[in-house]
């Protein structure tokens, strides 16, 4: 049991680490118009597909995912978390819950950092802030789209101005 958390978590530091390094650049590349894409505002994002989606932000967080990885950092200190399904929620890592299984969360707050990794996600977010894609799926933007996610990774604004 705590090599495969030890596992799990040491794939999420690499994930998480990834997002924070790749920021950055990518934002600075959006607006040079080179590969990857960030936009601001409100709005509502969804997204399926297999990988990693990290949203981060005011939102009303609606997912479900087969043999996935949810972590959630309540910045704010105001986040309310409902996770259900098969699986364990008992960990935390670095100030995030540390959910794994098979299942759904629904997760309000105004400012909350979540990761998803898995198969089979679904993502449904309403609010303000970005999010990171990475894997193979598609995702919408206030219902433009289907966009394919980039297998490399790459950013997607939640916004009315997108």
């Amino acid at each position: 049991m705590f090599r495969r958390l030890s596992i799990i978590g040491g794939v999420l530091v690499a994930a998480v680490i990834g997002v924070a390094a790749i920021a950055p650049a990518t934002m600075a590349s959006a607006e040079d118009g080179r590969d990857g894409t960030f936009l601001r505002g409100e709005g509502v994002l969804e997204a399926r597909g297999d990988g990693l989606i990290a949203v981060k932000g005011r939102m009303d967080y609606d997912a479900h995912g087969d043999r996935a990885v949810l972590l959630v950092k309540d910045i704010a200190g105001d986040a309310e978390i409902d996770v259900q399904g098969v699986g364990d929620c008992s960990g935390e890592w670095n100030g995030f819950m540390l959910c794994f299984g098979t299942g759904e969360a629904h997760i309000t707050g105004s400012d909350v950092a979540v990761i998803l990794v898995g198969n089979n996600l679904g993502v449904h977010v309403e609010g303000k802030g970005w999010a990171y894609l990475k894997g193979r799926g598609y995702f919408k933007v206030n219902g433009h789209g289907p966009f394919p996610w980039n297998p490399d990774g790459g950013f997607a604004g939640v916004g009315a101005d997108n």
